[in-house]
């Protein structure tokens, strides 16, 4: 993969990373948060108003969750509001291992131990109680025990063993009520100790990735929130679960005592509008600025963006990565700010420059009357146009396309599947086009088809 000079731009890193925003770095969650006022405004009154609360944001992928959650953890940390409650900045992620009552309460207790330890070293130096919570954190990530261990904390099996050179393997054993003790008493620590000279009066957990396990079992995703439903109601503790825009209702609101302790409604999230979108980017681009540079060369004109988050219905990953694909295809003519159908040309360039070896010149008719019909198309429909026997649509012209990513099932009527492109290769719907305004714009002799190999 080729690698992009940012300096030529003027900028100091990629202003297009798909990862979410988060406290630190370059492109900081306090000045580079975009939109969301009355999502904010409602996560707001819960805190201000509420001395605990269990709250789910929900949305498809790439829609901003984790961004705005961090964005909101960051204010309540740093701003002085009503209260200021203590955070973590590194988000918990969802997965199966963490489905269990013993390994979330560790976990939030490890995320509670890195964050002190980022803000303010020296407390875990001068205190005996965060010392043993470190060495609780230690010893139940190693899984290599030599020698004899004692850890001191109560509900914790001291696990001891006299050998020379092999190691024990054997888990360190916790009690449940243990956890919860040490919880508790590590919550009660940041509320009555400053810590880099704040005093908090509570707490945010925030869980991200639900999307997945949901997928992978969601069965156990429901059991898990009806065994943590106690622990959820820890006093000054305000839990945020992320998830897919079903998560509420198929995993909370199914669960009659678990919903019970929740709000009673999910922050459901739309996609930001172009306009924030396009600021988004904006500001990005003024926060990356090299040093002794006056202005930044904009990789991108604002009306791509408008063109690219239209395909991609709002997705801002899909937007992200789409404008990191082109510039990586197109890195060793850079820089110059690309057009939105100069940008097409090279996105479909590139979809295409992935496929066009695994697939054979019968398979690329197929795929070019999928990418020319404006709604999804079945097999018969396309055995018609080409002549062929629809019984080996199936086996040789469709698997190979939905085997590589470039078509899925839409929808299906009976017997009748409906075809089209994913969202990944939607770009090829708009190649023709960009190629003919680019044509009829400039000629054939422009700079920007010469440049584009055409």
């Amino acid at each position: 993969m080729t690698n992009i000079s940012w300096e030529q731009f003027g900028l100091k890193k990629n202003p297009y990373d798909i990862s979410p925003l988060v406290e630190g770095g370059d492109v900081n969650v306090s000045n580079a948060f975009v939109g969301r006022n009355h999502e904010r405004e409602f996560i707001d009154d819960i805190l201000a108003s509420e001395e605990r609360a269990c709250i789910t944001i929900c949305g498809n992928v790439g829609v901003g969750k984790t961004s705005m959650a961090n964005y909101q953890k960051y204010l309540w940390k740093y701003h002085v509001k009503k209260k200021q409650l203590f955070s973590f900045r590194r988000e918990i992620e969802a997965n199966e291992e963490l489905l269990n009552k013993k390994s979330f309460i560790l976990e939030v207790i490890g995320s509670i131990m890195n964050e002190i330890e980022l803000l303010d070293p020296q407390l875990i130096e001068k205190s005996d109680f965060l010392q043993k919570m470190t060495k609780l954190i230690d010893i139940t990530q190693t899984f290599g025990i030599s020698g004899n261990v004692s850890t001191g904390i109560p509900g914790i099996i001291n696990v001891g063993a006299d050998f020379s050179d092999k190691q024990l393997l054997a888990p360190i054993q916790l009690t449940t009520v243990a956890l919860e003790k040490s919880f508790s008493q590590l919550l009660q620590y940041v509320m009555t100790n400053k810590i880099r000279g704040v005093a908090y009066e509570g707490l945010i957990i925030h869980v991200n990735n639900f999307d997945v396990v949901m997928e992978s079992n969601k069965k156990q995703t429901k059991q898990f929130f009806a065994e943590i439903r106690d622990f959820l109601q820890t006093k000054n503790v305000f839990f945020i679960f992320l998830g897919p825009s079903n998560f509420y209702k198929e995993i909370i609101g199914v669960q009659d005592r678990v919903k019970s302790i929740f709000m009673p409604h999910p922050l459901l999230l739309e996609p930001l509008t172009k306009k924030e979108l396009v600021d988004a980017f904006n500001k990005r681009l003024a926060l990356l600025k090299s040093e002794n540079v006056e202005e930044v060369i904009k990789p991108f004109e604002d009306e791509v963006i408008f063109e690219l988050y239209d395909l991609f219905s709002g997705d801002v990953r899909l937007v992200m990565k789409a404008l990191r694909d082109v510039l990586i295809r197109f890195a060793d003519k850079l820089p110059q700010t690309l057009s939105s159908d100069e940008t097409l040309i090279i996105l479909g360039g590139e979809r295409i420059s992935r496929i066009e070896k695994l697939l054979t010149e019968e398979q690329m008719k197929v795929l070019g009357i999928i990418v020319g019909s404006k709604k999804p198309i079945t097999q018969s429909e396309i055995a018609v146009l080409l002549k062929k026997a629809p019984t080996n649509m199936s086996s040789y012209y469709f698997r190979k396309l939905a085997e590589l990513g470039v078509i899925e099932v839409k929808k299906e009527e009976g017997k009748h599947k409906y075809w089209h492109l994913t969202k990944e290769f939607l770009p090829l719907q708009r190649l023709s086009q960009a190629q003919k305004n680019l044509q009829e714009k400039f000629g054939q002799a422009n700079r920007q088809l010469e440049l584009f190999g055409k």
